[in-house]
């Protein structure tokens, strides 16, 4: 198994321009537990849900694609893959500022909050007032949480950004009337509609014709969808299968065998090398282990229960739509368990080129798009 193929991305495009309404700069938000993910007219952006503040002075050239946040204050914080590479195994983490439900008022959020803000604005000059923020949140969250998610993204965001040795000053102002929060499945729909040129694409009639299940497995939750004769008959949400599960599975493992504690943070990196470095301070030696048929059984496990969980929809709809990237790294164990069942599979990429990952805030920013007046 590739355990790198698991690790969160990080991307900032800036050259795949999208439709755009005169007069209004969108932004689609899937602001994730894992990663924000942000489509706007210029192309998208995703990196790791982290940040790390600084408390000494920087020294030496950044390294390539390293984000560092400044505050009002002259708080500096390194934001994304560049926090991670920070942590060790043993590293203690507040998960709970990441990962709790009450996370958006943490202070950490507003820092890659307004990071991703200013990636998206790097090349755009506004104060924010010709804005309009569209994002999404899993259903069952909607009513207690949107109170939350628009304090966050409400009000002036003061910040600078130092990207490869550039630094930039950004004060954007957002209102509420900024800002629409939808169910969150519905950003896959949206994305299935629509081609990037904004107009429909090949299968919206088909799709929207049929039953069909958007099953969105993220990193915390994984959130149902299910249309059945053109209406919205069920939606929900389980906290208990996503790829923080798969994670903490495989950590606990990794735990019972090397007597070691690895935060969810530093699980990223375990991927992105596929080993754990367990140190020994009375030979003061280190050994590397591989991860990679812990990750396996770990995926195994939780993708049969996410499986099973939605087996009693699979004889009353044409389409099942994986969406999101936990969906992606189960997507051929559903496809080998569906093999002789009546239903097709899709991916919630299927009009578009872009990773599976950037399915719902792709389909946030189509469906702002619309409602603004864009012609399909």
């Amino acid at each position: 198994m590739n355990t790198k193929s698991f690790a969160t991305r990080s991307q900032w495009v800036t050259n795949h321009n999208f439709p755009t309404v005169p007069g209004v700069h969108i932004l689609g938000l899937d602001m994730g537990y894992s990663a924000p993910k942000i489509v706007y007219e210029n192309g998208q952006i995703v990196f790791p849900n982290f940040c790390k503040k600084l408390e000494g002075e920087l020294i030496g050239e950044l390294p390539k694609g390293a984000i560092v946040y400044e505050n009002p204050a002259g708080d500096r914080y390194y934001v994304g893959k560049m926090a991670l590479n920070t942590l060790s195994e043993d590293s203690v983490v507040a998960e709970d500022s990441l990962f709790g439900r009450n996370h958006y008022l943490h202070s950490d959020f507003r820092v890659v909050f307004d990071t991703a803000l200013g990636l998206a604005l790097w090349n755009i000059d506004t104060d924010g007032t010709d804005l309009f923020l569209q994002t999404g949140l899993p259903p069952a969250y909607m009513t207690k949480d949107e109170p939350y998610i628009r304090a966050a993204m409400t009000g002036t965001h003061e910040f600078s950004l130092i990207v490869e040795g550039q630094k930039k000053n950004f004060s954007v102002s957002i209102t509420n009337e900024q800002i629409d929060v939808m169910s969150q499945p519905m950003g896959t729909v949206n994305s299935l509609l629509f081609g990037d040129n904004g107009k429909y694409s090949a299968i919206a009639g088909d799709v929207m014709r049929n039953n069909l299940l958007i099953f969105d497995a993220g990193f915390k939750t994984l959130d149902t969808f299910f249309i059945h004769a053109n209406q919205l008959e069920s939606q929900g949400t389980n906290p208990n299968l996503g790829m923080y599960r798969v994670l903490s599975e495989a950590r606990a493992k990794i735990r019972d065998d090397f007597g070691i504690e690895v935060s969810i943070p530093m699980m990223q990196t375990v991927l992105r090398t596929g080993k754990v470095t367990v140190n020994d301070a009375f030979t003061l030696t280190s050994r590397e282990y591989p991860v990679d048929k812990y990750i396996e059984n770990a995926t195994i496990m939780v993708a049969d229960e996410a499986l099973d969980s939605i087996k009693d929809y699979i004889f009353e709809i044409k389409y099942l739509v994986m969406t999101g990237g936990t969906s992606e790294a189960w997507f051929e164990r559903f496809n080998s368990r569906l093999e002789k069942a009546p239903v097709t599979i899709l991916r919630g990429n299927a009009t578009t080129n872009l990773a599976a990952f950037y399915a719902n805030a792709r389909g946030y920013y189509m469906n702002r798009y619309k409602k603004l007046g864009g012609r399909a």
